[in-house]
């Protein structure tokens, strides 16, 4: 079972008393929004800024055994003042190296992920990175519209990218690998065994990086062994170069579409159009490539009708053959993000704080919204099951005659992945009562809290919010607002 957040916490003090020699770090996305929160409680020893995971704690275990200084973005608490101490606030371990060794897949147990996974429809399948040694994740970083990024250190995240994404603060900077080394892995990867590699890279390299994988990827001959998937941006592409992904034994391409919506498109920084939505899709789709959309509900400034849009979206794209399966969720607003500042500043947040970090699972809205909660997470349902439409049943009806693979893949494995996440998104979970401030079963709206500790944003502050964003308050929130003001 995953372990959240409060439950953590006190599993690490209980093994520093058994084990008072022991040294424990944390690391990852909410540790680089706050750092110094986890000495508050519990007994770590170490909280790691960043995500060059590995450069950090390498160097952390040389600090420790040999001595070596340590490079900037480590937290520690003074042994005897119990100050809480660090080599400096912006992640910046020392980088040894300027391209990483290849995984070892026999060492990581490969197979134990290569099976019930719906990014694979051939098996077994295991994932890559194009990424580089130095950065990570989506090359898209354009900056926040009336974000000052001026006061920054150097090296700290200027909160570039879409607004919900926690890579931003993680990895402020992108690389890529250089093309023959991941051709390299790949040939490794085949002759393992492996049928279908998706690269989990947040958007893949396009330009003159991705001419030079196909061209590679075909005369190496790993399109006749291999399948391929990957994420890619709507505006990333010209159609001629999805029918060059398709040649090379492409299949699986995941899109982030978030909102069928211009205006939550803007807010979100996506940078992209409904339009190019629209024409990413049907090119890849005409292609002979398999489009996946991810899809968001529950945002503050959207209503019904305008999450409703989404939802005709995903469904017209299913009936004309664009999308060929759909992953939807609650808009969360992770802490570093840019869209946890906003929700701070501009009171969007129903609940938050060490007391509410596990509720951030999806389960209930954390963003308050003119939509109930029942209402958001049948909407999610709706976006589950979209894909009902006549010409697309009886499209993947014929595909299934034909293709072993996609009758596993869609039928056997599909309906399982679909009844789970139905499941996951029943209305019936939240229990909605008109006695402010409780909402739903899983607890209380409380509104913005307090933080016991500094909060590390991916951009320094908030970015402003354009005026023509409307939210309706929810009435039990409005009620915590006039309790806290008196």
């Amino acid at each position: 079972r995953p372990v959240t957040w409060t439950a953590l916490l006190p599993r690490i003090t209980d093994l520093k008393a058994r084990f008072p020699e022991m040294k424990i770090a944390l690391l990852g996305d909410h540790i680089t929004a706050f750092p110094e929160e986890a000495f508050l409680f519990c007994q770590v020893d170490y909280c790691v800024r960043g995500g060059q995971f590995d450069f950090a704690m390498v160097n952390l275990a040389n600090h420790l055994e040999r001595g070596e200084d340590l490079g900037s973005g480590v937290f520690w608490r003074d042994r005897h003042t119990g100050e809480i101490r660090n080599s400096g606030t912006v992640p910046k371990p020392p980088q040894f190296l300027q391209v990483r060794p290849h995984i070892d897949r026999e060492l990581a147990r490969w197979k134990l992920y290569a099976y019930r996974n719906g990014n694979f429809m051939r098996t077994p399948g295991t994932y890559g990175w194009a990424t580089g040694a130095t950065g990570a994740d989506c090359w898209w970083r354009r900056p926040v519209d009336g974000l000052d990024t001026g006061g920054l250190p150097v090296g700290e995240a200027r909160g570039g990218g879409c607004t919900f994404c926690s890579w931003t603060s993680l990895l402020p900077k992108f690389s890529v690998r250089p093309v023959d080394d991941y051709l390299n892995e790949l040939e490794h990867l085949a002759a393992l065994g492996v049928r279908e590699v998706f690269d989990d890279t947040g958007t893949f390299p396009v330009g003159k990086w991705l001419h030079k994988f196909l061209r590679g990827f075909r005369e190496r001959g790993l399109h006749k062994v291999l399948m391929m998937g990957c994420n890619m941006r709507a505006d990333a592409l010209l159609q001629e170069e999805y029918e060059l992904l398709a040649s090379a034994n492409f299949r699986f391409i995941l899109y982030g579409i978030e909102s069928a919506n211009e205006r939550t498109l803007q807010f979100l920084n996506k940078g992209t159009t409904v339009q190019q939505q629209r024409d990413s899709l049907k090119w890849a789709s005409e292609a002979g490539l398999e489009p996946h959309a991810t899809c968001m509900v529950g945002y503050p400034w959207e209503d019904y009708a305008a999450a409703k849009r989404t939802i005709d979206f995903t469904r017209e794209c299913f009936d004309r053959g664009w999308i060929n399966t759909l992953q939807g969720t609650i808009v969360m607003p992770y802490p570093g993000t840019q869209l946890y500042a906003q929700a701070r500043a501009n009171d969007w947040l129903r609940f938050d704080g060490p007391a509410n970090w596990h509720r951030y699972d999806m389960r209930e809205p954390v963003l308050i919204s003119p939509i109930s909660d029942g209402q958001i997470l049948a909407l999610v349902q709706g976006l589950y099951t979209s894909f009902l439409t006549p010409r697309y049943v009886a499209r993947k009806l014929r595909s299934l005659v034909h293709s072993q693979d996609h009758f596993r893949y869609y039928v056997v494995r599909g309906s399982r992945y679909l009844v789970g996440h139905m499941l996951d998104f029943l209305p019936t979970q939240v229990r909605e009562t008109p006695a402010p401030p409780t909402f739903s079963q899983v607890g209380p709206a409380s509104g913005a809290a307090e933080l016991p500790a500094k909060l590390y944003t991916a951009g320094g502050q908030a970015a402003p919010v354009p005026e023509q964003v409307f939210v309706a308050r929810p009435e039990e929130l409005d009620v915590v607002a006039s309790v806290r003001r008196a």
